[in-house]
């Protein structure tokens, strides 16, 4: 068996789930023949080690056992060559400080032989004869070039300062970061250890997969609504946000995003007891019916439209697990930051409207209606929406299967304002005590732009779940009513800067005995 050195490895695949990573390494290495040992780097210290498996492609090697093995290491932080080089900075930089310290030690000595030189000139000043006019010009040439070469001096000593500040600086610099550079720490490093049989000398491929935590996808869509020809098309972007701080630096790898759960374990809930229990009513309650307003959430699977499937698949309800390839290969660094990478885009046909609920906002806003085409479903996630050009915000969206209806919002359309006022009347009938509640609700819409806009108006109405109590709708002109649900909706075309009233009125009548709340 022979012993063999440490052999790099290339991640070819990282596979991404909910809440970890499968990574895929690929080792080529020449070996002899028989038994041969091969430690392989650079994986993290993460690894789950009961996940590891290890392969040799053909027929003619065989990897006999495989196990990972953890090093902690005290090391210098930057390297020997780093060091070195920073060594050789620190001593050019002595070299410059002890130079700089030589030349004002030089001008100080200049200074003085200077100060020396001026003493003398005013000594021989003092001791000329009152008929000295002959040495007048002698005694100028002698101060003008002591005093030339004062000013000389002076700007070579402010430069020499200059620089010394400069470099005791630099040296400072650089003793810093040499001190950092051989600042000891613990480096912590996993390996996997392969032991591998081979039939005859070739070279031998191998392929290492392990699970690591701190490693995780979510999905994520950019829809942009166009205009083709006299119709809408709507684009759908998806993207996978991946986060990862293994301490791997993946490298123009291959991506696939998976659904599935590998650590969550399927067990049966937990059964704990109901009780019931009864009571006699008291009389209070037996003379009364106390009516509670609540407002409940109408669910549906899908929005409405044409579906073109029977079934759809399901994600979180015990549906099949979706393996999603990257459009190409991505580098993710391990720095914990989101990385976006592209899975897809699909392009369908969709129908646009505009509407609006004035009991919520006064402002309209785009809706487009499509059919989801594609390979696969829209998994939930955010949306950042765009018209044209432009970003318009970001949105939700459920989980949408293939060849089923959904719908988008794609921002506020400015040009188009409402305004909401609702009346209330309330009565008694004198001999049944019969409560009557006419609600009557005024919508004004107003078109502010030059061109003609489509608007849908949708108002909530009640809808009574007792026999003692009753809806009554007044059929309005271009009023579309929905018993079941509970909304009305008018649809309307309104033309370049102008304003349309539509009412909305409906009667709520209750037997006496029956407690109405208020409806603000």
């Amino acid at each position: 068996m022979d012993d063999q050195e440490t052999t790099a490895s290339r991640v070819s695949l990282v596979t991404f789930f909910e809440d970890r990573a499968e990574v895929t390494r690929e080792v080529r290495r020449a070996l002899p023949k028989g038994r041969s040992r091969l430690r392989v780097r650079g994986l993290t210290v993460l690894v789950d080690d009961r996940s590891l498996v290890a392969w040799a492609r053909g027929d003619r090697a065989r990897v006999v056992s495989a196990r990972v093995r953890r090093l902690v290491e005290d090391t210098t932080t930057a390297s020997s060559d780093e060091i070195a080089a920073l060594e050789a900075e620190l001593a050019a930089t002595r070299d410059a400080a002890q130079s700089v310290q030589s030349s004002l030690q030089r001008l100080g000595a200049r200074s003085s032989h200077l100060r020396a030189r001026v003493a003398a000139w005013s000594a021989a000043v003092g001791s000329v004869p009152s008929r000295g006019g002959e040495a007048k010009a002698e005694l100028a040439r002698g101060f003008d070039g002591v005093r030339a070469e004062s000013r000389a001096t002076v700007e070579e000593y402010a430069a020499a300062r200059r620089a010394s500040q400069e470099t005791t600086t630099a040296l400072a610099l650089a003793e810093a970061k040499l001190g950092l550079a051989r600042a000891k720490k613990w480096r912590f490093e996993a390996t996997v250890e392969l032991e591998v049989e081979v039939d005859e000398a070739h070279d031998v491929e191998i392929e290492l997969s392990y699970r690591t935590p701190c490693a995780l996808w979510r999905p994520e869509h950019f829809a942009r609504l166009e205009r083709r020809g006299s119709g809408w098309e709507m684009s759908v972007t998806s993207y996978a946000s991946v986060w990862q701080i293994t301490g791997e630096d993946w490298t123009d790898v291959r991506c696939r995003f998976s659904t599935a759960r590998p650590a969550r374990s399927a067990s049966p809930p937990l059964l704990t007891d109901d009780v019931l229990s009864t009571r006699k009513k008291t009389d209070d309650e037996r003379k009364r019916i106390v009516v509670e307003a609540r407002e409940q959430t109408i669910e549906a699977a899908g929005a409405a439209g044409t579906r073109d499937a029977e079934s759809m698949p399901g994600v979180d309800d015990g549906g099949e697990a979706r393996w999603l390839d990257a459009k190409e290969t991505a580098t993710l660094e391990s720095t914990g930051r989101v990385c976006r990478v592209e899975l897809g885009t699909r392009t369908m046909p969709c129908s646009v409207e505009r509407v609006c609920w004035p009991e919520v906002t006064v402002a309209a806003h785009l809706r487009a209606r499509a059919t989801l085409a594609g390979a696969g479903p829209l998994l939930p996630g955010p949306v950042t929406v765009a018209r044209e050009s432009e970003l318009v915000g970001r949105s939700t969206t459920l989980f949408v299967g293939v060849g089923e209806p959904f719908e988008l919002g794609f921002g506020l359309d400015d040009g188009v304002r409402v305004r909401r006022r609702p009346v209330e009347k309330r009565r008694s009938t004198p001999v049944t005590g019969t409560q009557h509640v006419e609600r009557e609700v005024s919508l004004y819409a107003s078109n502010l732009s030059g061109s003609t806009r489509t608007l849908s108006l949708v108002e909530r109405v009640p809808v009574s779940e007792i026999e003692d109590v009753t809806v009554g709708v007044e059929p309005q002109p271009g009023m579309r009513h929905d018993a079941r649900d509970g909304f009305a909706t008018f649809e309307m075309e309104l033309g370049p800067n102008e304003t349309r009233e539509v009412v909305l009125r409906y009667r709520i009548e209750a037997k006496s005995n029956v407690v109405l709340p208020r409806m603000d």
